[in-house]
């Protein structure tokens, strides 16, 4: 094998994706953060949840979680709503503006993709993700 380090080469992978949708999102001028977008995609992905779902789902903490809510609170594009199974928390949904911006996201991560498996065969394209799968679940599990 070449001297390229496996970890090298996925940090380098990790931050090229991460840059790419950063210049993305600053192209759409919808004025969110990276972070900010993976909160509406996970409340998005597993609505009704709450605020301590979405720092599990992320491996965050929840004091980072909340300083990101209460952002997207504050610029409409989430909304709490009562969790009738435990009236000490809320649920966490998209407003409909959040919806919006949401579908805008998805177009703005489809663009990313292409952009980044352009030239890239199908097939080679299902190994490497067989591959990362494998690598993850590694990682997790140590």
């Amino acid at each position: 094998m070449a001297d390229i380090s496996t970890v090298e080469t996925l940090r380098s992978l990790a931050h090229g994706v991460k840059k790419q949708l950063a210049i993305q999102l600053e192209a759409e001028d919808l004025g969110l953060v990276p972070m900010q977008v993976r909160v509406m995609k996970t409340i998005d992905k597993c609505s009704p949840c709450t605020a301590l779902d979405v720092a599990n789902f992320l491996q965050r903490d929840k004091a980072q979680i909340t300083r990101l809510v209460n952002g997207l609170l504050e610029q409409g594009l989430i909304e709490k709503v009562p969790n009738p199974q435990d009236k000490r928390s809320q649920f966490l949904l998209l407003s409909k503006e959040g919806g919006k911006i949401q579908q805008s996201l998805a177009k703005i991560t489809k663009r990313a993709e292409k952009s980044m498996i352009a030239g890239i065969a199908d097939e080679e394209m299902q190994s490497f993700l067989v591959i990362a799968q494998k690598m993850l679940k590694n990682v997790e599990n140590k």
